[in-house]
């Protein structure tokens, strides 16, 4: 059964011209012209993604987009803005209302049907399995671990993995692998609502591995001032272009940090020591607390064990959980690999430190197919259903 595409415009001639286009694609059409009759016909149609035009008759486009969100079966049928306003403004103001995209009239058919599809795409279950790498602390390992948990997923899957630094500057991801990218994350912020995979692909730097890195700000003034809804924007994109992502996150608790943790499966890793083990109990009492509480947190004992250091027993002990990967205490081979900036999953793979890493990267891939298989057998395009 061919998905159906309902067009809410009063330009007649560009009904026209949307509808054999979109016709010869194969897509069943059905319009109007206003945009009440849009809302009753999304509820009885049930069409598989709405383009829909700013300016109408009765209401304005960015109303009628809010009252679609606000029904349930309307709720991620994917809404593509098609208008001949091509102001920033209101652009934001599409976004800001629920609309997935937004392109500015006229628009190339060629262009208007890849996002189509792209946009109907997105409706699939996601691909992309998310981590969230945070550490209890500065300097526990948090960089080392995240980076060679993205290489060792890539070496054991051979799937589409990029590894994003989370940090708006004074990131160490790119010298720890080797890089000098052209671009960083800053390159995305002007451009949060004009995204493309041309864009991505062109901020993204390739490691030999074949991991995507997309770095932060070797030095910046002000980058406390993005938000999370800025990188969240830009996580959408990277999960409709990867299937696994680990990001690297900064060891506070910041609003930044709480909003990446919730959004993903998120990787705690702790050391051996008294305030490590303090804040990794905050962060399960605070997750405990999050509306959608996450599968159980991942818990990673980093240069384990060292002299001095507090037991495993105690640790789990005081954590009421079991501890999931313990990595060994090697820090002149870590240091090393550092150095050289090869991850120790590719330069020393028999070492108990890359053993330890690769088992964490077949506990990530584990759960992502459990979490993909279950997507699979609850989730169908409303077309299909």
């Amino acid at each position: 059964m061919p998905a159906t595409i309902l067009i809410i415009d009063q330009d007649l001639d560009t009904v026209q011209n949307l509808r054999q286009t979109l016709e010869a694609e194969g897509y069943a059409v059905v319009t109007t012209v206003t945009g009440q009759a849009g809302i009753a016909l999304a509820e009885i149609n049930h069409p598989s993604l709405i383009l829909l035009e700013v300016d109408l008759p009765d209401i304005n486009g960015y109303e009628v987009c809010r009252t679609l969100r606000s029904l349930p079966a309307m709720a991620k049928v994917p809404i593509i803005i098609y208008s001949a306003r091509g102001e920033v403004a209101d652009k934001v103001a599409g976004f800001k209302a629920g609309a997935n995209d937004y392109i500015v009239k006229p628009a190339a058919a060629a262009e208007l049907i890849v996002r189509i599809n792209a946009a109907l795409r997105s409706e699939e279950p996601a691909l992309a399995y998310t981590v969230a790498v945070w550490g209890t602390k500065g300097g526990v390992g948090t960089s080392t671990i995240a980076l060679n948990l993205a290489v060792a997923l890539r070496m054991k899957t051979g799937q589409r993995v990029t590894l994003m630094d989370a940090a708006m500057w004074g990131g160490t991801l790119p010298v720890m692998l080797n890089l000098a990218p052209k671009h960083t994350i800053a390159d995305l912020l002007p451009r949060l609502y004009d995204l493309d995979s041309e864009l991505l692909a062109s901020v993204l730097a390739t490691h030999s591995s074949g991991v995507r890195v997309l770095a932060s700000e070797p030095w910046s003034q002000d980058g406390s001032m993005v938000q999370p809804s800025q990188f969240e924007r830009i996580l959408d994109w990277l999960e409709g272009a990867s299937d696994y992502i680990v990001i690297d996150t900064t060891s506070s608790l910041d609003q930044v940090a709480l909003t990446l943790l919730q959004r993903t499966e998120p990787v705690v890793v702790l050391a051996p020591e008294m305030t490590s083990l303090r804040n990794a109990r905050l962060i399960l009492s605070i997750a405990e607390t999050w509306p959608q509480k996450p599968e159980k947190l991942l818990l990673v004992l980093n240069r384990y064990p060292v002299k001095g250091g507090i037991n495993l027993k105690d640790i789990e002990n005081a954590l009421a959980a079991k501890i999931d990967v313990q990595i060994p205490n090697d820090e002149p081979l870590v240091t090393y690999s550092i150095n050289r900036g090869i991850p120790l999953v590719m330069s020393h793979p028999r070492s108990a430190v890359a053993q330890a890493f690769f088992r964490l990267a077949e506990m990530v891939r584990v759960r992502a197919e459990k979490k993909r298989q279950v997507a699979q057998a609850t989730t169908a395009p409303l077309w299909s259903r």
